[in-house]
């Protein structure tokens, strides 16, 4: 198994063919490493993690800045409300108190009691109210609840001056801060009569105004403060309570500190309320970076200042975004720790079992592939030691089957050997037997019995062949002897015609018999050619052409034997018959057994070349030459 594989690189086909471009545009050496391609799939886990985790803390931080910046915006413009509402409040009361008939008398007493009577009847934070003048030598104080009369506003040095013009009557100006011996504080005046020579002045103490400002409240660190077009400094709220050191100072120099007064002023008749500013760098203002939220105050050039370092603003901001980030790299920390975990676990499973496969696949069949996993891991190595206990129960019967045929291998190239073996042995039998030994046998053993039937019809046959052999050899003996006789003999044979008559017709009989037996014996020969033959054509490897041409030279020499026997035959009844008529003619009985003898003698030498046993010879009983001996002895 491989990886490719197989890998154990296939179902890695499958998983190949199913995988698409993915699979394709894949290195093999990734597609070939689980350990690798699961930490691809890791760090790609985790990066996607973190690019969300990331993204959603940006999402959320945006959100949550937004909302901080919107909450510090309504905060600007809650102060700036606060600030219109007092001043609203503070024109209305001017307003109503210069709208009096009374303040055109000159009875100084009488005004003086008026004017204190409007300011009992007025809020606490009012410090004084005036009825001043304006004149060719200056604004002068016509009656004071703080003032003397006739006294000129410019050597008590209030903010508001004699040029003080209004164009119609009910009209409310207001003063910048300054300085009272009761404290700083802001006039507001308003004319009395349609000349607007004589006006009502009430100042307001800025304390109580301060202290309702709320910037220190809003984020640690914070304070609030109202400039005017001048860039001076209104009002300026104390972390401590009342007015802050800042007042009637100089805000800020420089041009980018002085960016929200300009952006306030921008929203002037607009319909945003006021604006924030998010990041302004440290200078004059905080010693820190910091957030400044602002509002325009409506009919005044005044601005409202709300200060924050940005940490205290957006520290929330800030801790969201770092919970986020800390969140996201724990969580990417923990994807990656879980799965490298997992990951190792798995890998390291999956090699150890592609080392076993490996193992396996070099011969190693008694590998010990075991899991304590019960997972699709586990079920994989369970799977792949079915897989190799059926493989080597496979190769052990192979090995079996091998073994039973080489054992049949080996017992058939026995046999083949002793086949080779036996047909060497009968080959030499035969050949010995057509050279014309006839006392070779072939030998049976019991191993094989076609072998040893081919063995037993030989031998049967070469028995019957010898004993036939035999016979001949001692027929062709006796014929050769019987005409010797007759020639040395023929006056016996003369003297005794009737006894060789009957000997005649006794050897016509035994010649019709050797006929007979000749006939047979050539029959049997041509039927050992023809199992020859076949025995041949079965076993193209025996060489045997020279001994079935000697077989059948032989069953031609018989058949001319049987042939000659038959005209010995008829030779010998012509002789038995002329024998009792012909006595007197030894002349052509003597030429007759002349003849005899010259057939006989080449039957002789053919059957000489046959070497047989001696028990299979035979004896002529009743032939001539025992006839003749008979009558010698008598």
């Amino acid at each position: 198994m491989s990886g490719q594989d197989t890998p154990l690189d296939g179902e890695s086909s499958g998983d190949d063919a199913s995988g698409g471009l993915l699979a394709t545009i894949t290195p093999d050496p990734i597609r070939r490493n689980f350990a690798l391609k699961f930490g691809i799939v890791l760090v790609v886990m985790a990066l996607s993690v973190g690019v969300v985790g990331i993204a959603a803390t940006e999402q959320v931080r945006t959100y949550t800045e937004t909302q901080v910046t919107d909450e510090y915006r309504g905060v600007a413009a809650q102060e700036g409300d606060i600030i219109e509402q007092w001043f609203e409040r503070n024109r209305l009361s001017v307003q109503f108190v210069s709208s009096s008939d009374g303040w055109t008398t000159d009875d100084t007493e009488d005004l003086r009691a008026e004017l204190r009577n409007r300011e009992a009847g007025l809020s606490a934070d009012v410090s004084s109210v005036h009825l001043v003048e304006r004149q060719i030598t200056g604004t002068n104080v016509v009656a004071s609840t703080s003032l003397s009369a006739d006294t000129n506003v410019s050597t008590v040095g209030r903010g508001w001056t004699a040029d003080t013009s209004f164009d119609r009557a009910g009209e409310v100006t207001h003063s910048g801060v300054y300085e009272t011996q009761t404290g700083p504080v802001v006039g507001f005046m308003s004319p009395v009569d349609a000349s607007q020579n004589r006006y009502i002045v009430i100042e307001y103490s800025v304390d109580s105004i301060t202290e309702s400002l709320q910037g220190s409240e809003r984020a640690e660190g914070g304070f609030t403060q109202v400039v005017n077009g001048s860039n001076v400094v209104m009002f300026d709220e104390s972390a401590e309570g009342g007015v802050g050191d800042e007042m009637l100072q100089q805000y800020a120099s420089g041009g980018e500190a002085t960016q929200p007064i300009s952006q306030a002023n921008d929203l002037r008749g607009g319909d945003q309320a006021a604006g924030v500013i998010a990041t302004m760098p440290a200078g004059d203002v905080v010693a820190e970076q910091y957030t400044v939220g602002f509002s325009p105050i409506e009919g005044t050039d005044w601005v409202v200042l709300v200060h924050a370092p940005y940490s205290a603003v957006f520290g929330f901001v800030q801790n969201v975004q770092l919970y986020g980030i800390v969140g996201t790299v724990v969580m990417v920390l923990l994807i990656g720790g879980v799965g490298a975990v997992l990951g190792y676990n798995t890998a390291t499973a999956i090699d150890r079992l592609t080392r076993k496969t490996e193992q396996m696949r070099e011969g190693d069949l008694d590998v010990d592939i075991s899991s304590s996993r019960i997972d699709n891991i586990g079920r994989l190595y369970d799977g792949f030691a079915d897989m190799r206990d059926a493989l080597k129960q496979q190769i052990n019967e192979a090995q079996r089957a091998q073994k039973e045929a080489e054992v049949s291998r080996a017992e058939a190239m026995e046999v083949n050997k002793y086949l080779q073996t036996k047909a060497e042995e009968f080959s030499e039998v035969m050949e010995a037997t057509a050279a014309g030994n006839l006392t070779r046998r072939m030998e049976t053993d019991g191993e094989n019995q076609a072998m040893d039937r081919i063995a037993s019809e030989f031998n049967g046959m070469i028995d019957e062949l010898e004993k036939t052999i035999g016979q001949l050899d001692s027929f062709a003996d006796e014929v050769a002897d019987s005409g010797d006789v007759v020639l040395t003999s023929a006056e016996s044979v003369r003297d005794a015609s009737e006894q060789v008559a009957e000997s005649v017709q006794k050897i016509s009989d035994d010649a019709y018999d050797q006929k007979e037996r000749l006939q047979t014996l050539s029959e049997d020969l041509d039927e050992l050619v023809e199992q020859l033959q076949r025995f041949q054509d079965e076993n193209p490897e025996v060489e045997m052409a020279d001994s079935l041409a000697a077989f059948q030279t032989t069953a031609t020499t018989l058949q001319e034997a049987a042939d000659t026997s038959e005209n010995m035959m008829a030779e010998s009844e012509t002789v038995a018959g002329a024998a009792e008529e012909q006595a007197a003619e030894l002349n052509e009985v003597s030429s007759r057994a002349e003849r005899l003898k010259r057939y006989a003698q080449p039957l002789g030498d053919i059957l000489g070349r046959f070497q047989t046993e001696a028990e299979h010879e035979f004896v002529f009983s009743g032939g001539p030459s025992q006839g003749l001996a008979e009558n010698d002895d008598n």
